[in-house]
């Protein structure tokens, strides 16, 4: 028995073309098989059938097409005996796919085999393997049922349809048998005219089957028409298959590799000396073991602080990352920051940009983002790792769809609502064992120095409650000196942890306060001073450089003690963060350069975004920056270097903007107007427009309004929302107006329409300002088409 429904619903039994019978019962024929072998209640079958009005008849009558068919496919089987084909469920019925051929199946195995080889970069077996699902495909899903045209199950598989023509296409590209496909991907491209990543693929196809002209044509078609019909540029994909164009010559090979599906590798480094948490990780792989039968698995480590929640889940992460071959997704949520729980929203933006969505493309709202990463998600098989989280509210938007994912959460928060919503297995990490606190010292220390004072260092591990980070960072200080044995060192921590030790046995912030008492007091001054300068970064990290600028002095040497004592850690090179806990400490010692270091920092960061933004933006209006005594990023010397810079500290800057001095804050907002409108990146963009006007707007400092104003509008416009953008232009036009700014009224002006653009082009003649008369003149020759 054979049973088709790429295309037309048909269906054989032993080589003969079976009829069917009337739309109806094809219907409930095809809605079973697209089902692919689960179960189908009968009221869904109605529904599908006759809507939200069904005849009284209804299930009589779904019960006779049911028997029509049954006969039809079984035509020996005896009236009293169960079908093989399509038998009774719980209340429904179900395509028996043991006892069928289906076409769709095939398709979906071929789709999964040809996608392995995908993401193994044999381009060879995927091209085939796809060719080979897609010649099964004979058009429209049951496209002679115009009853089921718009059923979730026919659009879903048009859009995987899409999904594996596209993904053929990269791999005919990729081993040069792109003029092949050139029919298809220029019919998908026609289907999809403002799909960017569809108009790509077609110019890719071109430039590689040596059509470079037309290539060129096709380009300059799809850009015309996205600012025509939606008001955006090219996105990345777009502009890259142009610059490809660009940068060959035709002297050299036009194939061009396909378009890598994007596989993040986001885990942090692998913790250094992890020791014990053995039932723990055998419960982890317990999950990831049970994963490919069921749901989408989670696992909830929770514990207090420095207990090595982290450094459990990084260290688990690494040990299996071959079983998610399509990536680890990292985010560190800040439940318990001095800056604040990150917002869902720009997790989401991570995570999205990380799978290749373009930053134009990302939703700036949480549920729309939400749904899309469930979407992108759910064909993979991905382990997502949710840190430092303030509680389940914050997680539940994170959660990826696919069966094949795993999310491991940690926080302090027990995670309850996970567990009761979810079905989120509850790990709950408790200090170490005596014994796997000796190993961690011997880690740190060495077995040697441990075997030779056994006694002091299990007293050692004692005092420092078995708690992970107490542990590291006594050990590490203890390692700095060779002088000192361990006895005297407990002695020690004995000293400066007896009140309250003594009071909470086994306190483990006492533990944590004790060991960072010792350790920053047996830091040099230098090292001391900068350690208390940190908590004042504005994001999760920072640069060498924004540390000098920080400390006004060298601070390598300090970031050395500083990270050998494990009071620091190096995040990648030239950059260092560090943990919650040592922030809030480090927060807590009187500082009295602390204003002082906060303006050079934000002095600092400033300079180096304007001077980023007069080599990316040089016509763009922004606000005068006043003349600042500091440096600009080193290697900071074409548009390129500046556009990575600004990649590399966006969120930082952000963070500057949100909780930054007056008005440094609102002029890194206004600087950053023109990287946004570059790059696209909504989310951030929109969130840093806001806390720049909330800035200006309790200052009552006009000019910085106006352009806090005038970057909303911009936003706005670029996401196609145009009542939205042109309310913030009236209102930024009419605080540059009560300012007595003519340059920033003309900027606006240009921005509302052809009317006002010729007022604008009055204005910037009067002004002698060139390059915006030449701006504006493009603006209104664009209005005239």
């Amino acid at each position: 028995m054979r049973i088709q429904v790429l295309g037309s619903m048909r269906a054989w039994k032993d080589g003969a073309e079976l009829e069917l019978g009337p739309p109806a019962r094809r219907a409930v024929l095809g809605l079973l098989v697209l089902a692919e072998g689960e179960t189908v209640p009968s009221g869904s079958l109605v529904d599908a059938l006759w809507g939200e009005r069904p005849p009284r008849s209804a299930v009589n009558v779904l019960q006779t097409h049911v028997k029509h068919l049954r006969r039809l496919l079984e035509p020996g089987r005896s009236s009293r005996s169960s079908s093989e084909v399509l038998p009774y469920v719980n209340g429904g019925y179900a395509v028996n796919q043991a006892a069928v051929t289906v076409d769709l199946t095939a398709f979906r195995l071929l789709v999964a085999e040809a996608n392995e080889a995908y993401r193994n970069d044999e381009w060879d077996r995927a091209a085939a393997g796809l060719g080979e699902a897609l010649a099964l495909w004979h058009g429209r899903p049951v496209a002679d049922i115009p009853l089921l045209a718009t059923h979730p199950k026919v659009v879903s598989l048009i859009a995987k349809h899409r999904e594996v023509v596209a993904r053929h296409g990269d791999a005919m590209i990729a081993i040069g048998a792109a003029a092949e496909v050139l029919p298809e991907m220029a019919e998908a491209a026609a289907e999809q005219p403002l799909d960017e990543s569809a108009q790509a693929r077609l110019i890719r196809a071109y430039h590689a089957a040596g059509h470079r002209a037309k290539a060129f044509q096709t380009y300059h078609e799809v850009r015309d028409r996205l600012v025509e019909e939606l008001g955006i540029d090219p996105g990345p994909e777009l502009r890259a298959a142009h610059a490809t164009l660009l940068h060959d010559d035709g002297s050299t090979s036009t194939a061009q590799p396909r378009a890598v599906p994007a596989v993040p590798r986001q885990l942090p480094a692998q913790p250094s000396g992890f020791t014990g948490r053995t039932a723990q990780l055998s419960t982890l792989d317990e999950l990831a073991a049970e994963r490919p039968g069921g749901a989408m698995t989670i696992a909830a480590i929770s514990g207090t602080a420095g207990v090595g929640k982290t450094a459990l889940a990084v260290h688990w992460g690494h040990s299996v990352s071959d079983r998610f071959p399509d990536g680890q997704l990292y985010a560190n949520l800040r439940g318990h920051t001095s800056a604040g729980a990150a917002a869902p929203i720009e997790v989401l933006a991570g995570f999205l940009s990380a799978l290749d969505v373009p930053a134009e493309r990302v939703p700036v709202d949480v549920e729309t983002a939400s749904a899309m990463f469930r979407t992108l998600t759910t064909d993979r098989k991905m382990l997502v790792l949710l840190d430092n989280a303030a509680g389940p509210d914050q997680v539940r938007p994170l959660l990826p769809a696919g069966r094949g994912c795993l999310v491991v959460v940690t926080g302090r928060d027990r995670m309850t609502g996970l567990v009761a919503m979810h079905g989120a297995r509850q790990i709950t990490l408790d200090v170490l064992s005596p014994d796997d606190a000796l190993e961690l010292l011997r880690c740190v220390l060495g077995p040697r120095r441990v075997r030779a004072e056994p006694a002091a260092a299990a007293e050692f591990a004692k005092l420092c409650a078995y708690l992970p980070l107490a542990l590291r960072i006594a050990a590490a200080n203890l390692s700095d000196r060779p002088g000192h044995g361990i006895e005297d060192y407990v002695a020690e921590l004995r000293e400066g942890n007896v009140l309250t030790a003594l009071e909470v046995p086994g306190d483990e912030q006492a533990a944590v306060r004790a060991a960072f008492d010792l350790s920053y007091a047996a830091l040099p001054h230098e090292a001391r001073r900068l350690f208390r300068l940190l908590s004042l970064i504005p994001g999760l990290d920072a640069s060498t450089e924004a540390i000098a600028a920080l400390t006004g002095t060298d601070p390598e040497r300090s970031l050395d003690r500083l990270a050998g004592a494990h009071l620091v850690e190096l995040q990648t090179p030239g950059r260092y963060s560090f943990h919650d806990l040592l922030r809030r400490y480090a927060a807590e010692q009187a500082e009295p350069d602390r204003e002082a270091a906060l303006h050079r920092l934000y002095d600092w960061y400033l300079n180096a975004v304007d001077g980023a933004a007069r080599l990316l933006y040089p016509h763009m209006l922004r606000l005068p920056v006043p003349d600042l005594d500091a440096r600009t990023p080193s290697g900071v010397t074409g548009p390129a270097e500046a556009a990575s810079w600004l990649d590399t500290e966006r969120g930082n800057l952000v963070a500057a903007v949100r909780s930054g001095p007056r008005p440094a804050a609102w002029l890194i907002a206004d600087a950053l107007r023109g990287y946004f409108w570059m790059s696209t990146r909504r989310v951030e963009w929109q969130a840093t427009a806001e806390a720049g006007l909330a800035a200006a707007e309790e200052a009552g400092e006009p000019r910085a309004r106006a352009t806090a104003r005038l970057s909303l509008a911009d936003l706005y416009f670029r996401q196609s929302r145009y009542r939205e953008a042109v309310r913030h232009y009236t209102h930024a036009h009419l605080l540059a107006r009560q300012a007595g700014w003519v340059e920033a009224q003309a900027a606006v002006l240009g921005n509302l329409g052809r009317d006002h653009a010729l007022r604008a082009l009055a204005i910037h003649r009067e002004t002698g300002h060139r390059t915006a008369e030449a701006l504006t003149l493009a603006v209104l020759e664009r209005a005239g088409r």
